[in-house]
Parts: structure tokens; C-alpha cells; sequence
């Protein structure tokens, strides 16, 4: 998926933010992406493109704990991943910081891991995250929010600046 936010200089970029997995409903139509777009001029970017650790859809963590999914799926994910970074200027971890229980849990740390080593033998030496994890953006404004005092300012988008910062890759691993 991608969304365009068109600046007038004409230096378009691309943040590809890799995320958990789809939403039920439309991506544009999420808290998530809303908060994406939030971050495209902090990083530089003008356009987005999403990717996610595991393409299938599900409501929430304990329901994404218990599906199925089979080596043909990894694979398919790992293309769309491939696909992504390859494309983008620039790259965001934002696949979440809970962790997902039994076997799918172990899968998705297999898959973190692959995108790492994408990341860096693509040659992007940084990468881009909230409070140096790969937070989902669906809880950014929660982390910032004036009630938390993490950070100070008048907006969400000046709160999101202070936390959204670029991080070595090769550290991450």
C-alpha cells in the first residue's frame, strides 16, 4: 500500500514503514496510517509505503497468536518486505513492542530478523523509530500524549518529532 503526500520542491521520497500485519478494514482508514503520514516530513519523505511482517489480517494479538499460516505466507510477506525496502529512501521499524505468544511469536521474531539483515545488505545504515523501539504507530499518540509527560509540545506532530529519531542498523541487530 502506499500514499502520496506531494511536496512542492518535487524531491519525492519514500519511508517504507514495515508494520506487524494488515488491519481488518483499509490501512487509510486507521489510526496507524494517519500517524504514518504524521511522520513522512519528519523523516524526509514524501511518499509511504507499508509492509508487514506477516500478511494476514487480524483483529488484535491474541487472535494473530493462534492463526495458522504456512511457509508459502512467510515467503509471500518476505517478497512484499523485499519489495518495499528495495523501493524506499528510507526505512521505519514499526511492528510493535508486545510480544506475540507460542510458535507465531517465534515466527515474527524470525521475521524482525530477516528484515534487519534486508535493511542493511540493502545499505541503509539507518533506520527510523519511536523512542528507539519499533512501536506500532497505532500507540504513538498515546506515547507522546501530554497526559504521559514524556515529552513537551503543543501538538501531536511537534511531541512526535522528539521521539521519532533515526538509529544505526547495523546496532540493531
Amino acid at each position: 500500500m502506499t500514499a502520496s503526500f506531494i511536496l512542492p520542491e518535487g524531491d519525492q521520497r519514500r519511508l517504507c514503514a514495515i508494520l506487524l500485519n494488515p488491519p481488518l478494514r483499509r490501512a487509510t482508514e486507521t489510526i496507524s496510517h494517519r500517524n504514518l503520514l504524521a511522520a513522512l516530513p519528519l523523516t524526509g519523505c514524501t511518499d509511504l509505503r507499508l509492509a508487514n511482517l506477516i500478511d494476514l489480517q487480524s483483529k488484535d494479538q491474541v487472535h494473530l497468536a493462534n492463526i495458522v499460516f504456512t511457509e508459502s505466507d512467510l515467503e509471500r510477506s518476505r517478497l512484499q518486505m523485499a519489495a518495499a525496502i528495495d523501493e524506499a529512501d528510507e526505512v521505519l521499524f514499526a511492528w510493535g513492542t508486545a510480544k506475540v505468544a507460542g510458535t507465531v511469536g517465534k515466527r515474527l521474531i524470525e521475521q524482525a530478523a530477516w528484515v534487519r539483515e534486508r535493511v542493511n545488505s540493502c545499505g541503509f545504515s539507518q533506520v527510523w523509530m519511536v523512542a528507539g523501539t519499533p512501536r506500532h504507530p497505532s500507540r504513538w499518540r498515546q506515547f507522546v500524549g501530554p497526559e504521559k509527560q514524556r515529552v513537551v509540545g503543543n501538538s501531536f506532530e511537534e511531541r512526535l518529532a522528539k521521539v521519532l529519531a533515526a538509529h544505526e542498523s547495523g546496532s540493531l541487530l
